[in-house]
């Protein structure tokens, strides 16, 4: 399993999940926050939201974030 601490960027709350790391690495997988029930795309790799495989680490990358591991 893995751990995956994100802060909401709709309201802001901070949530911890877990998810396989099978399903991070080879299927979709959708977070919803606790407090606002936002969801939030963290893997890809199925090609429903973009074109090839898409993680969490290339979304935030791609706005200029960092991703602590």
């Amino acid at each position: 399993r893995m751990l995956i601490g994100f802060t909401c960027t709709v309201c802001n709350n901070r949530s911890h999940k877990t998810m396989s790391k099978h399903a991070y690495n080879h299927g979709v997988v959708l977070m919803q926050c606790d407090h606002c029930k936002n969801r939030h795309l963290i893997a890809d790799h199925l090609g429903w939201f973009k074109n090839g495989g898409v993680t969490v680490e290339d979304l935030v990358k791609e706005r200029g974030e960092t991703v602590q591991k």
